[in-house]
C-alpha cells in the first residue's frame, strides 16, 4: 500500500508541475511582450504617454489626486460642471488595480529624485508594467478556464491566438491606460472563480469571486451581464444553484471579507459622486448628454461596419463565434451562456448613441469577454487536432495570416480611417498595403 501511494504521488507531482510551468511561460510571454511593445511605443516620450491617453488618463488620475494633489474636485481629464468643480466620468476601479504599481513608482521617484508629479517616466513605466501584468494574468486565467472544457494544447493555442489576433494586443500596448486590459482580467477572474465555486471552492476563490465581481461592474456597469455565466454553471451542476450558494457561504470568513472589500470601492465612488454632484450615484455620461437609444439599435454595424466593426478588424472571431454557435445548438458545455452574454452585450452597445465607441481600434467594448471566448476557440483547436495533417497545416497558416493582418492594421492605425470614415475603400486600401508588405 505504501508503494502504491508513493507511485501515485510521483505521478501527480510532475503533472501539476507541468501545468504550472505552462501557465508561468504563458504569463511571461504575454506580460513581457506587452511591456516591451508598450515601452517601444510610449517610452520615448513618457510625458505624452499620459496626455495622449485621453480617456485612459481619466482612469489613472485618481492616483495622483489621492496621493499627490489631494484634490478630487478638479482633475485634469474631467467634465466641467461649474467654475469650481469638474466630474471624472471614469470610475476608480482601474486605479485600484494600478495602485500597487503606482506606489512602486512613487518609491522609485523618491529614490532616484524624479519630480513628484505623478506623470514622470517612472510613473509611466510602472503603468505599462501594470497593464502588461494584468493582461498576462488574464491570459493565464483564460487558459485555465478553457482547459476545464478542452485540452491543454487547444486552450493554450486559443489564448495566444486571441491575444495576437485581436485588438486586445492594441490595448495592452498602444493604449495601456484604457480599462480594457484590466476588465479582461477581472471578467476572466470572476468567471474562473465562479466555476470553482460550483466544484467546491477554496476560501481564496470565494474572496476573489466577490472582489472581482464588485470591481468588474464598477469599471464598466454593462459587465453586470457576466453574472449569467456563474449562474448558468451553478444551475447546470449536480448540486444546482442552492449547492453552489452553500459552497459560497461555506467559507464564512472569506465570504464576509470578500463582500466588504468588494463594496468598499463602490462606497468610495459614491462618496465622490455625492461630493461633486450631490447624488450618491451619478452617471457621468448623462452630464454630457450621451445616452442609449434602444429604438435605434444597430448590432449589424457593431459587427460588420468598416467603422470599428468587430469582425472587420478582428476577423479571427468569425472562427470563434462559428464554433460557439455550433456548440450552442448542441448544448455543449457553457456555450449557451457565453452566446447569451455576447448577444446581450452587442445589443446594449449597439443602442449607444456613439455605437462605434469613438476613437478606437476595432470594437473595444467586447475585449472584456475575450477570456470567455477562449473556451469555444479551444473547442475549435481540439477538433482541428483530430483532423488530417493537411487541415492542421491550413489552420496554422490561416491563424498566422490573421495575426499578421492584426499587427498590420495596428501599424497602419489612423483615427480618420478607422473611426470616422464608414466606407470600405479606405479599409481595403490598408489591407492592400499590408498584403503588399508595406
Amino acid at each position: 500500500m505504501n508503494w502504491h501511494k508513493d507511485l501515485e504521488q510521483r505521478r501527480i507531482v510532475p503533472i501539476a508541475t507541468n501545468k504550472q510551468l505552462v501557465e508561468w511561460l504563458l504569463f511571461l510571454f504575454v506580460a513581457l511582450l506587452s511591456f516591451r511593445e508598450a515601452w517601444i511605443i510610449g517610452g520615448a516620450n513618457t510625458h505624452d504617454f499620459f496626455w495622449r491617453a485621453q480617456d485612459g488618463h481619466g482612469y489613472y488620475e485618481w492616483l495622483p489626486s489621492a496621493f499627490i494633489t489631494g484634490r478630487f474636485d478638479f482633475m485634469p481629464w474631467s467634465h466641467r460642471l461649474s467654475e469650481t468643480k469638474v466630474l471624472n466620468l471614469f470610475t476608480l476601479g482601474v486605479s485600484i488595480l494600478q495602485l500597487p504599481f503606482f506606489l512602486l513608482s512613487q518609491l522609485l521617484t523618491w529614490v532616484f529624485g524624479y519630480p513628484n508629479s505623478g506623470y514622470n517616466p517612472l510613473n509611466a513605466a510602472c503603468m505599462m508594467a501594470a497593464t502588461a501584468t494584468y493582461v498576462g494574468a488574464g491570459a493565464v486565467l483564460s487558459f485555465q478556464l478553457a482547459r476545464r472544457f478542452s485540452t491543454t494544447p487547444a486552450a493554450l493555442l486559443a489564448v495566444i491566438s486571441i491575444y495576437g489576433g485581436s485588438n486586445l494586443f492594441f490595448y495592452a500596448t498602444d493604449q495601456p491606460l484604457m480599462s480594457h486590459g484590466y476588465s479582461y482580467f477581472l471578467v476572466t477572474l470572476f468567471c474562473w472563480c465562479g466555476s470553482r465555486i460550483v466544484d467546491g471552492p477554496r476560501p481564496m476563490h470565494v474572496f476573489l469571486f466577490l472582489v472581482s465581481g464588485g470591481l468588474m461592474v464598477l469599471v464598466r456597469q454593462l459587465n453586470i451581464v457576466i453574472v449569467v455565466f456563474p449562474l448558468w454553471m451553478a444551475w447546470r451542476s449536480k448540486a444546482g444553484i442552492r449547492g453552489s450558494w452553500n459552497n459560497l457561504i461555506g467559507h464564512r470568513g472569506a465570504f464576509i471579507v470578500g463582500l466588504v472589500l468588494g463594496l468598499v470601492p463602490w462606497v468610495l465612488q459614491s462618496i465622490y459622486w455625492h461630493y461633486i454632484t450631490g447624488d450618491w450615484y451619478a452617471n457621468g455620461y448623462a452630464y454630457k448628454e450621451e445616452y442609449f437609444e434602444f429604438d435605434k439599435m444597430v448590432p449589424g454595424l457593431v459587427l460588420l461596419s468598416p467603422r470599428n466593426g468587430w469582425f472587420v478588424y478582428s476577423p479571427i472571431f468569425f472562427i470563434v463565434i462559428g464554433t460557439l454557435l455550433v456548440h450552442s445548438w448542441r448544448d455543449r458545455g457553457p456555450a449557451r451562456p457565453i452566446l447569451l452574454i455576447l448577444v446581450v452585450t452587442v445589443l446594449l452597445y449597439s443602442a449607444w448613441w456613439n455605437w462605434w465607441l469613438g476613437g478606437a481600434y476595432g470594437y473595444r467594448g467586447l475585449i472584456d469577454l475575450y477570456g470567455l471566448f477562449a473556451i469555444p476557440f479551444a473547442w475549435f483547436f481540439r477538433s482541428v487536432m483530430r483532423r488530417p495533417w493537411s487541415l492542421r497545416i491550413f489552420v496554422v497558416l490561416l491563424i498566422c495570416a490573421l495575426i499578421r493582418l492584426n499587427f498590420g492594421m495596428i501599424e497602419h492605425y489612423d483615427y480618420d480611417r478607422y473611426s470616422v470614415d464608414d466606407t470600405w475603400p479606405k479599409f481595403f486600401e490598408v489591407v492592400g498595403d499590408i498584403a503588399a508588405g508595406n
